[in-house]
């Protein structure tokens, strides 16, 4: 049984990359990633290393110095079914489907995996939450749970850090 569930896992991973591909390689993405790039790095804030990994950033910065420590300085990402909103010291940069001339999504369930692909582009430590609503599946046999908005925030000490969602999520 764990070969089946894992084949149908890879399956559903590889049709939500081909769902999510057209953002992706879309000109509104390299517009954010442009943005991102541009907004530069700072070093990175003690605060905003998980303590379990505090022990290998220190060994990084007495072997390279800071110059490899850095963290992109976007404070905060929202995705949602008209656009991403970029957030650096308090202002929102807004990048709209619409201004592209995209629709607006559909089916924002694809937003947590164009959250992951942003947070490997950023440099540092970055929570990704969501909002959801659930809907109750045909003939009662559970619910089903559809993404509203997707959060990536910088992680400081006050806030969990947790990279990976503590159940597999199904993106579609």
């Amino acid at each position: 049984m764990g070969l089946l569930s894992k084949i149908y896992s890879k399956t559903e991973e590889a049709r939500a990359k081909e769902k999510i591909r057209p953002l992706l390689e879309s000109r509104m993405m390299r517009d954010i990633l442009l943005e991102i790039g541009q907004r530069g790095t700072e070093r990175l804030d003690p605060l905003s290393v998980p303590l379990a990994q505090r022990e290998k950033a220190t060994r990084l910065a007495s072997e390279c110095g800071t110059a490899g420590l850095k963290q992109c300085t976007v404070d905060e990402v929202c995705l949602d079914e008209t656009g991403v909103t970029l957030l650096d010291d308090g202002e929102p940069t807004v990048f709209r489907y619409a201004d592209y001339n995209y629709e607006n999504i559909q089916d924002t369930d694809c937003l947590p995996a164009v959250a992951q692909y942003l947070v490997q582009h950023m440099r540092g430590y970055y929570n990704i939450s969501r909002t959801f609503h659930t809907t109750p599946k045909p003939k009662g046999k559970g619910v089903e749970e559809h993404t509203l908005m997707v959060y990536i925030r910088r992680h400081h000490e006050d806030t969990p850090f947790d990279p990976q969602p503590v159940q597999k999520q199904k993106l579609f």
